[in-house]
This record gives structure tokens, C-alpha cells and sequence, in this order.
């Protein structure tokens, strides 16, 4: 029975729930709970309120990638200032992004008048199910238009940040995009990585915490089979895997929108570019979309040069044309459930060579591993 519980590991709400469950997307709990309450005032009635604050909680997953988007983007957009860009050439391209990413009824996109939009409509769908002003079957009708509105935002974002790295390629270089996503990720690092320093906190005391964020993250990715948010969760004695087929961002782009019937944001008119030289923060690999680059930085760079280890390891989608293998194929995260068991293939594909173990003790100082 789906709750939701406050983690004071955490600092938030999260889903009560198995492994298992925790793969499958909060909008279809959310249905499954209002299933259980039903439309009268039965032994279950009170699990309309849970399913009300579900609703709530899907706009909590919401709101992560959300203000991520948010700041990322505008991050990248003062690298270019910095690097004399003027403003009416952002502001030119903005424009020209918004009016490629327009909306299916031409509304050039303008994400902060749909997040409030987007609040509005959850919040509304909350109280009527409160309220049972809405029946079962109704509910769960209007859940889905609010995964497809948060679908159409979410998307236009992705695509704008993609758009935004293609500009600074296009402008300085594809090897500039190093500096540019540096100068970016670091407050980001700090708010959701440094949690998981081994200098700091042992590894098995984080790695929980690692899993729940990274399907939780997920999730509101929509990523899977429908864009439903639903992820191929796989356990083994040393790791789990995560796999999206497709990812709900990167994954997406490189294949096309299937959804909305447009094409690989690879090709025309989009042109958000993949890599033509493999680098240490593309896992090695030629034909990595800019987009996916921050997952390298993210979990596996970054955290590798502060203390030595990876947080999570990815294999991507590699570009090989519209309908090629690499394209499509699913990107899979992999959660280690040890140091010793991450192997030393992770480490030589971002330049580095895997420490000895044990390496540091919870409170030293200092960067970790070879490079």
C-alpha cells in the first residue's frame, strides 16, 4: 500500500515502497490509490487524500528537474556572456529556440507561464479528489492530462538546454563545452553529490540513498515504454541496474519524439549536436549528444576527481544515424553496492585509474585516485 513518509535522511518526502516498486511511476500509483478509495465513502475512503497528496508529490519529482532545467540553462547562457556573447545575441537565440520548440499549436514555448499552469491544474485535480468532486475513472482521466502537460514542458526544456550546448559548440569548439558545463555544475554537485563523499560518509551508508534519488529522478523523467516514468529495475549481487528504453531527455532526443511524431533532435531543424571526438567526459565514446554530457560530469567525473570513486556509472545511447543500433538502444545506470565492486573499466573510461582500497577514512581531506 503506496504512503508517502518524510526521510530525514533525505530532507524530504519520498514513496514508501520495495525496489521494485519504487520503479514504477508515480502516476500510475497514483491511479492504483484512487482505485483503492473508490467513488463512495467506503472502509478506503481515506486513501483519497493519499492519492490527493500523490498528486502533490508527482509535482515534487516535477519541480526538481524543473528548477534544474532552469538554472542549468541560465548557467550555460552567462558562460557564453562571459565569453562575449551580447545580449541581444542570447536574446535572439532564446527567441529562435522558443518559436523551433513551439508548442503542437504553435505557442512559442514559455516555461515559466506553463510551470504555473502545470501547478494550477495539479492543484485543482488534488482538492477535487479530496473533495470527491471527481469520480474514480474521471481522476485518473485527468492524471494523465497532467503527466501529458508535464511531458510537453519538460520536453520543450530538455531540448532548450540541448539547444543552448549546441550554440556553445557551434560558437567555441565541442571541446569548449568541458569549461562551460565546469563552470555550471559545480553548486549542483555541492547540493545533490557531496552527500556522497566517501571522505565524509562511508559508501554503504549513501548507497540507498543513491538508488532512490537516481529512480526517483527518473520518474519524473518519464522515462520507459509511453513516457510513463517507468524504469527496468534489475538487482545482481554486486550492482543494480537502471534502464531506460528510452531515457525521457537524452534518449528521446536521439531518437525522435515519438509522441508528438518529431524527428532525432540530431538532425534538421534542430541540429542540437552529438560529439565528433571522443573525450574523458564522454565515457571515451564519439557520437555522445551534448545533452547526455552532464551525466558523465555529474556522476562519474566530478565526483571522481574530489574523492576518487564514480557515484553512479552510465552507458549511453551513442549516436549511429535516425534508426542505427547505438541510437536506440536503451541508457543504463548502474548503482554499485560496493568500492571494491566497481570495476576498473569504469574508471579507465573516464581517464582514470581505479584506487586502491581502502583508500581514505570518513573525515580525511584531499582528492583520491589516479589519473
Amino acid at each position: 500500500m503506496t504512503t508517502l513518509i518524510w526521510s530525514d535522511e533525505i530532507g524530504k518526502r519520498i514513496r514508501t515502497g520495495d525496489w521494485d516498486d519504487q520503479a514504477i511511476s508515480t502516476v500510475t500509483k497514483i491511479r492504483e490509490v484512487l482505485e483503492e478509495a473508490g467513488d463512495d465513502f467506503g472502509p478506503k475512503a481515506g486513501r483519497r487524500e493519499m492519492a490527493a497528496e500523490l498528486v502533490d508529490y508527482f509535482m515534487e519529482e516535477a519541480k526538481v528537474i524543473y528548477l534544474i532545467y532552469g538554472v542549468w540553462t541560465e548557467g550555460f547562457l552567462d558562460w557564453l556572456r562571459e565569453q562575449g556573447v551580447t545580449q541581444d545575441e542570447v536574446d535572439a537565440e532564446l527567441d529562435r529556440l522558443a518559436h523551433l520548440l513551439a508548442y503542437p499549436d504553435g505557442t512559442p514555448l514559455d516555461a515559466p507561464a506553463r510551470w504555473g499552469d502545470l501547478g494550477a491544474q495539479a492543484g485543482r485535480l488534488g482538492n477535487r479528489i479530496r473533495s470527491y468532486d471527481i469520480t474514480v475513472a474521471d481522476g485518473s482521466a485527468e492524471v494523465e492530462e497532467l503527466l501529458a502537460a508535464w511531458r510537453r514542458l519538460h520536453d520543450r526544456n530538455a531540448d532548450l538546454m540541448a539547444g543552448v550546448l549546441a550554440w556553445v559548440a557551434r560558437r567555441f569548439g565541442e571541446a569548449a563545452l568541458e569549461p562551460c558545463y565546469r563552470s555550471v555544475l559545480e553548486p549542483f554537485i555541492q547540493e545533490r553529490y557531496m552527500v556522497f563523499d566517501v571522505r565524509q560518509r562511508p559508501y554503504a551508508e549513501t548507497v540507498a540513498r543513491n538508488l532512490y534519488i537516481g529512480l526517483e529522478a527518473m520518474r519524473a523523467h518519464m522515462v520507459g515504454p509511453g513516457r510513463r516514468g517507468n524504469t527496468d529495475l534489475q538487482e545482481f549481487d554486486d550492482r543494480w541496474e537502471m534502464s531506460f528504453d528510452p531515457c525521457g531527455s537524452g534518449g528521446r532526443m536521439m531518437r525522435g519524439d515519438e509522441i508528438e511524431g518529431t524527428v532525432s533532435r540530431v538532425l534538421e531543424p534542430y541540429e542540437f549536436g552529438v560529439t565528433e571526438e571522443a573525450y574523458d567526459w564522454t565515457w571515451g565514446e564519439k557520437g555522445v549528444c551534448y545533452y547526455c554530457v552532464h551525466c558523465s560530469f555529474t556522476m562519474s567525473i566530478l565526483p571522481a576527481e574530489r574523492w576518487g570513486h564514480p557515484v553512479r556509472t552510465v552507458d549511453p545511447p551513442i549516436w549511429d544515424g535516425p534508426d542505427g543500433p547505438g541510437t536506440r538502444r536503451a541508457c543504463k545506470w548502474t548503482v554499485w553496492k560496493s568500492l571494491e565492486a566497481i570495476p576498473e573499466r569504469e574508471y579507465e573510461r573516464i581517464g582514470r585509474t581505479k584506487p586502491q582500497l581502502p583508500v581514505i577514512q570518513p573525515g580525511t581531506p584531499g582528492a583520491i585516485g589516479g589519473r
